[in-house]
């Protein structure tokens, strides 16, 4: 067999093996290597993006919670002009934004409650209330809540809440009894989760509550946080506030 025969098979023999390890190489690839890093924007783009009517009939049919079967039955009797209305302030991220007070009082047993108007349709409601629980040893058992809410054609979508119980003496908080955070949301445009732990610092009960609202809807735009800070049992005084963080 002569030179230039046995180098022509060489070379169609490394032609095929280089096509076979091209074939291979992508498998390879695949199975050893990690797959690369999604684009940044992904994320955003695996949110759905927009609240419809029915969407949010449908989020609403699928809790089953008190407040949810609430707001279903006032959401579905609402006029159909009003309920696009509704769901369009639900993620209107400048609405939530505007969520925000700041209160301070006594702490003489009884509260508060004021609705000041957003717009003619959506109100904010601050509530504050503050119980006598009677005396241990002298010391007046005393508890003090806030509560912040949005409603829509009055009909609450989030409320955040934060409460402290302490014993008071002379007007001070001396020990603390327990305390809390908690929030109710029917809002299906954002999920909002958080809290906070109660305290005893320098004659108050104080608690501060985190709030992570994180957008389900790309039409909500980005996230928001808030503080919610309730102090009880300084001089005889409460000072409540909530604030974007």
């Amino acid at each position: 067999m002569s030179s230039g025969s046995t180098m022509r098979r060489i070379g169609s023999a490394a032609v095929a093996g280089a096509a076979a390890l091209a074939v291979l190489a992508p498998t390879a690839s695949a199975a050893g290597r990690p797959a690369p890093p999604a684009p940044v924007g992904a994320v955003q783009h695996s949110l759905m993006s927009k609240l419809t009517v029915t969407g949010y009939l449908q989020y609403l049919a699928s809790r089953h919670t008190p407040e949810a079967k609430r707001t279903l039955t006032a959401f579905r009797a609402l006029p159909k002009a009003k309920q696009q209305k509704f769901v369009g302030y639900l993620q209107n991220r400048k609405v939530y934004q505007a969520l925000t007070a700041s209160l301070k009082g006594t702490t003489r047993p009884g509260g508060l409650r004021r609705a000041t108007p957003y717009n003619p349709d959506v109100s904010f409601v601050k509530e504050v209330r503050v119980e006598a629980k009677g005396k241990v040893a002298g010391a007046v058992n005393t508890r003090v809540g806030f509560a912040m809410s949005e409603e829509i054609f009055g009909i609450p979508v989030t409320t955040e809440k934060v409460w402290v119980q302490y014993l008071a003496k002379g007007g001070r908080a001396t020990q603390l009894k327990g305390g809390g955070a908690t929030v109710t949301n029917v809002n299906a445009a954002v999920d909002i989760k958080g809290g906070g732990t109660p305290r005893l610092v320098r004659g108050a009960a104080t608690l501060s509550a985190t709030w992570k609202a994180t957008p389900r809807h790309a039409s909500f735009g980005k996230g928001i946080d808030k503080l919610q800070a309730l102090d009880a049992g300084v001089q005889g005084y409460w000072r409540a506030s909530l604030h974007n963080a």
